[in-house]
């Protein structure tokens, strides 16, 4: 057995366009300071590594040497700050939104289709999700949804046939492989 002991620290100077953080993310604290060099007097950093160098760095070890971590958890996910949460939104893309309202329109259904979510988009989204520009973009948009395609076993190209044509059925991530395979089935049957 090999200990995970390796920490990370990683730093930028750009809160909304130096890192990438989806929504659930369960391994990253995010701080920020809005700080800026004008806001320390021209000595502070000297005199602050200075005292570090004269026996700062032990007042610092002492402090968290009996600092009480007895109710820290470790294995819990860090608490998501504003700046997370402004990292988070930077990233979101505006066909998210729009993507969850039409999902919303339909009920957030167990299982549908891009041809049910684009009759029930308005123009402008509907031809985002017709641009074959856009196609890679789409298992993202639609997994950040909660959503994940299920293959066709029985079909080589893993397509599913719904009304006569061929297509990627989406089902709630939250069901069971098995329930995912079995809702899918029924959708194509015409339960729905």
């Amino acid at each position: 057995v090999v200990s995970n002991v390796c920490g990370m620290v990683i730093t930028t100077n750009y809160k909304t366009d130096g890192l990438y953080l989806p929504a659930d993310d369960r391994r990253h604290y995010v701080a920020w300071c809005d700080l800026t060099k004008d806001d320390f007097p021209p000595n502070y950093w000297t005199d602050l590594y200075g005292w570090y160098g004269s026996g700062g760095n032990g007042h610092v070890a002492a402090y968290l040497a009996e600092y009480d971590l007895a109710s820290f958890d470790s294995k819990a996910p860090p608490p998501k700050t504003s700046a997370f949460w402004d990292v988070v939104d930077a990233n979101r893309a505006p066909e998210d939104a729009e993507l969850a309202d039409v999902l919303d329109k339909l009920g957030n259904p167990k299982v549908t289709t891009l041809i049910a979510i684009s009759s029930s988009a308005g123009h402008e989204f509907r031809q985002w999700l017709r641009d074959r520009r856009n196609a890679r973009q789409i298992p993202h948009r639609m997994d950040t949804a909660g959503y994940v395609p299920v293959r066709n076993p029985d079909a080589k190209d893993g397509l599913w046939r719904v009304e006569s044509r061929r297509q990627v059925i989406y089902v709630r991530h939250e069901l069971s492989p098995r329930d995912r395979l079995a809702v899918a089935q029924r959708f194509v049957k015409g339960d729905r």
